[in-house]
């Protein structure tokens, strides 16, 4: 079971990062792609803390 939730979180972190680059690349105003941007990282960063306490 728990190498199934470490699954899960892998594929959702690399989801987050990927999620990233793309809005990155076709959003062209600065403010809007820094809110998104921060948004996706604080996601991404709760995902990898959750990774290493389990």
């Amino acid at each position: 079971m728990a190498t199934n939730n470490n699954t899960r979180r892998d594929m959702g972190i690399i989801i987050c990062v990927i999620l990233g680059l793309v809005i990155g690349v076709f959003i062209k105003r600065v403010h809007i792609g820094l809110i998104i941007g921060l948004a996706i990282g604080l996601l991404t960063a709760g995902l990898v803390s959750g990774r290493k306490r389990s």
